[in-house]
């Protein structure tokens, strides 16, 4: 009896593209996150789903959370797979109070930045296809 092994798959392809792979997949992350970060503060839910408000001692109270002047708002942008924002955004978002001020009690601003749950799934869907593609072998 005689068993035949065949191999559909090939390591070596998928080492030689993954580094382009990688860059595809942070580039387009980077992109919706300007998106989904806008988003974010529009509807003033942070990606953990709290919601994003000023306290009541807050001078700005009443106003819409991390939009006051519009300034952080639109320096939002993406170039390659690096998305950048104004260091004071992205002290909030992280709740580094050696970069922003530390707020008023009742205020959260943090967790912000990030895409949609809709283009998450649709980068992750093409970053697992390519690695897939890359993965099969002609054999």
């Amino acid at each position: 009896m005689k068993i035949k092994v065949s191999v559909n798959f090939d390591f070596a392809k998928l080492s030689s593209k993954i580094n382009d792979i990688i860059n595809d997949y942070t580039f387009g992350y980077a992109k919706d996150s300007v998106q989904g970060t806008r988003n974010n503060i529009d509807k003033g839910i942070g990606t953990d789903g709290n919601k994003l408000q000023l306290g009541e001692k807050s001078y700005r109270s009443g106003q819409q959370a991390l939009y006051n002047t519009g300034n952080m708002y639109k320096s939002l942008k993406s170039s390659g797979n690096t998305l950048t924002i104004n260091r004071y955004g992205y002290g909030h978002n992280e709740g580094n109070f050696t970069i922003v001020k530390p707020p008023v009690s009742g205020t959260n601003v943090k967790n912000f930045i990030g895409t949609t749950e809709n283009n998450k799934q649709k980068i992750d869907k093409k970053f697992m296809e390519d690695v897939n593609k890359a993965l099969r072998s002609k054999g």
